[in-house]
């Protein structure tokens, strides 16, 4: 026997009326008084003893006949319920066996309910035909399926050139590093092409059982963008180069200039400069006077007191003396032969020959190097990597450093653990409401209409919470990556590290009490452990 849904008809006799009630059959769902007294409303049968047909049901075995009515009415055609989708792009039927003498559903007849319900695409004749020839009763039945949107494809631009050039200084057989070799700019030949447009896709609409139009997801345009220098093609889907220059892309803009050249010192005799490019200064750059650049600044002399901005990286050929108000800060990459008495700050990495009393803070990893690189006092905090030749001194100069992610991050994965835990207990409480209902519904008690609310709401909450566990699942596991990411955090020693050196990585704090070499700082079992760096 085939898989069948449990199902009932009415029989008319003279002297009342009756409902047959059949079991399923091979796994089939079973018939649920909520059917039933949706199919009886639908047929104006209100008065009936509803805890007993509902005390039937839930013991029904084997076909039953239950007296709804003593007396009698007319015959009873075959009837449908049809269920629209959420997203109206499916329909389904649900049809009713008629009573003795009622009649079934013509073609016609069965397209007629479904327009009067609203749906007027997409409907399978193929299905229509069978449940003519052999209804299914008490089943849902895909009999209408609405036209699938294309979806369109945004605009991308490809870009010809480099647009993230990474300035790396060159490292000498002797050890020695070499900070005048140093190319942070991407050079373009004149007609060289810099960026192709590709199209967007508008795609297709669809159309749902309504009948109603669906249209796809709204796509992103784009448009080529430039600044001097460049022209387009007449169809404006490709940019080419008008000069031999320097290409950079700043936001979804490219630019090719020159790049703006101070041949002398950044003094009075300039005063502050601000450049949409980048700025190369063959001098030094003067106490109390400032740069901001929105590509690269390239600095070949000495940078003193003063505050230098980029929007891409910072080369300095020789390096800054601070005197405690000097500021570096750059989006991109600090490269420097040495630091002393400044601020600096880094959205990539910090490259430096030697670090003494500052305050360094890179995105990503912050490298002394060169073969007499050291680095004594003042803070430095990366996110993955510190590496360092010798770090601190004999005389025991406090020397902090951080690596891994900031405090506030820990506090947000602890808030979001809490209000997990509370919606835990909430969400039971919800679905001790919702079985102590439906306890009661099953052994046949009728439920107030006043406590009709309680359900709906207990319902309603439930849902809603467990969609906010779903999201806070996520978020937590993305927090908890991220703080793993931050623990696999490193310093790295290649000769000696004194005491008076602090390590902090992630939550953890390790304070060097002796002289350590070739070794390097890592977290192990939830502590900072130092292993040999050989």
């Amino acid at each position: 026997m085939a898989k069948r849904n449990g199902f009932f008809r009415l029989q008319i006799e003279e002297h009342g009326v009756y409902i047959q009630l059949v079991p399923p059959s091979e796994g089939g769902e079973a018939i649920t008084i909520s059917d039933v007294m949706d199919y009886l409303g639908m047929v104006k049968i209100t008065e009936y003893d509803l805890n007993g047909l509902n005390r039937v049901l839930i013991g029904l075995h084997e076909p039953t006949r239950v007296k709804l009515l003593n007396s009698t009415i007319e015959a009873v055609n075959e009837k449908a319920k049809i269920q629209v989708s959420a997203d109206k792009m499916s329909a389904t039927i649900r049809l009713y066996a008629p009573s003795n003498k009622g009649k079934t559903f013509t073609k016609q007849e069965i397209i007629d309910e479904l327009q009067t319900a609203g749906v007027k695409f997409g409907i399978i004749e193929k299905v229509v035909n069978v449940l003519v020839a052999t209804p299914l009763y008490c089943h849902d039945i895909v009999i209408a399926k609405g036209k699938a949107v294309t979806e369109g494809s945004d605009a991308r631009i490809e870009y010809h050139f480099e647009t993230q050039p990474l300035a790396k200084p060159k490292l000498n057989e002797d050890g020695t590093v070499d900070f005048h070799q140093l190319n942070i700019f991407t050079r373009v030949e004149k007609g060289q092409l810099l960026a192709t447009l590709i199209p967007e896709n508008l795609g297709e609409p669809g159309m749902d059982v309504l009948g109603n139009s669906v249209a796809p997801h709204k796509i992103k345009k784009a448009m080529l963008k430039c600044g001097r220098n460049i022209h387009l093609s007449e169809d404006h889907l490709q940019m080419f180069s008008d000069v031999d220059g320097d290409v950079k892309l700043e936001g979804d803009t490219v630019f090719v200039s020159d790049s703006y050249t101070v041949a002398a010192d950044v003094d009075a005799s300039t005063g502050d400069i601000v450049y949409d490019g980048n700025v190369i200064v063959n001098g030094n750059v003067r106490t109390g006077f400032s740069i901001h650049a929105k590509g690269d600044i390239q600095v070949k002399g000495v940078v003193e007191g003063a505050d230098l901005y980029a929007g891409g990286n910072i080369v300095l050929s020789r390096g800054i003396q601070g005197m405690n108000r000097g500021k570096l800060e750059a989006q991109g990459d600090i490269i420097t032969k040495f630091i002393e008495s400044a601020t600096v700050k880094a959205g990539g990495n910090v490259r430096s020959g030697s670090i003494l009393h500052s305050n360094i803070d890179a995105g990503d990893t912050i490298l002394c190097e060169g073969r007499k690189s050291f680095v004594i006092g003042g803070n430095l905090s990366a996110r993955n990597l510190i590496d360092v030749k010798t770090m601190g001194n004999q005389m025991g100069t406090i020397t902090n450093v951080k690596i891994g992610i900031d405090a506030s991050v820990l506090d947000n994965l602890k808030a979001m653990e809490e209000e997990y835990a509370e919606n835990i207990e909430s969400i039971d409480k919800c679905k001790q409401v919702l079985v102590l209902f439906k306890k009661r519904l099953a052994s046949g008690q009728k439920i107030p209409p006043d406590k009709v609310a309680v359900i709906q709401a207990a319902g309603n909450d439930k849902q809603s919470l467990e969609a906010r566990q779903e999201e806070l699942e996520k978020q937590i596991e993305e927090t908890k990556l991220l703080l793993e990411s931050s623990n696999k955090g490193r310093l790295k020693v290649s000769d000696t590290i004194h005491s008076g050196v602090r390590i902090m990585i992630g939550n953890s704090m390790y304070v060097v009490k002796d002289e350590l070499k070739y070794c390097q700082f890592h977290i192990r079992g939830g502590e900072i452990v130092s292993d040999s760096y050989l």
